[in-house]
């Protein structure tokens, strides 16, 4: 009697976890099916781009097909991006991939509400950012302060690297950023030779003034 009722209760949870998996995988694919129905990923994409142009005035361009990815949250995933001036022929910045973290509610908003950027292999020339800075237009830097994670950054001046190997993981404030290039391309004096950043940072070679600094490390913590 005993023997068949361990085989029974056995059996039993045999079947309920297999039917506790097959629940599971039908929810997954409902999951991803919804996403798919209810919010083409090229629409936040086109979103995104329509926003560096009213809020930035730069051109943004990318290697389609743009997708979504749900793990280890909910972001828009985009190929060899570029953000440019319309009239120039130098990126500002271009990457290998922008991954841009959204709410659920993006689904279906058409707002755009981003939570975190993830930045691949970033090239950011300075040239071109005070040309950025310097142009005429209604386009300003965004009131935007989010958390910002780069792997992998470049930093050039006429195509020539200053900064390689900058990793990044903290929290930015764009508004605080741009004072602070504008302070420091003035010379300002009470300038900070560091960005207002928030963070851990690490740069695997920096070039000063003929001279070569490497594997420098950098821990700021939220100004009081």
């Amino acid at each position: 009697m005993n023997i068949h009722q361990s085989t029974f209760g056995h059996g039993r949870k045999r079947r309920l976890a297999r039917i506790a998996a097959v629940l599971l995988l039908l929810l997954i694919g409902g999951g991803l099916l919804a996403v798919r129905y209810y919010a083409q990923p090229e629409r936040v994409a086109a979103l995104l781009g329509a926003q560096a142009r009213a809020r930035l005035g730069l051109e943004l361009e990318f290697r389609p097909p743009a997708r979504y990815a749900l793990w280890p949250r909910l972001h828009l995933e985009l190929d060899e991006v570029q953000l440019r001036l319309p009239a120039d022929s130098t990126p500002l910045l271009a990457l290998e991939r922008l991954d841009v973290s959204l709410p659920w509610s993006s689904l279906r908003d058409s707002r755009l509400v981003i939570q975190q950027l993830d930045l691949t292999s970033p090239r950011l020339e300075l040239s071109a950012l005070q040309r950025w800075l310097d142009s005429p237009g209604e386009a300003a830097t965004p009131d935007l302060a989010i958390h910002l994670r780069i792997s992998d950054g470049t930093l050039l001046r006429e195509s020539k690297p200053l900064l390689q190997g900058f990793h990044f993981d903290g929290a930015i404030d764009a508004l605080a950023l741009q004072d602070w290039w504008q302070r420091a391309a003035a010379a300002a004096a009470d300038a900070s030779p560091l960005p207002p950043l928030s963070g851990k940072a690490r740069v695997e070679s920096l070039q000063l003034d003929g001279i070569t600094l490497k594997g420098l490390q950098l821990e700021t913590e939220p100004a009081q």
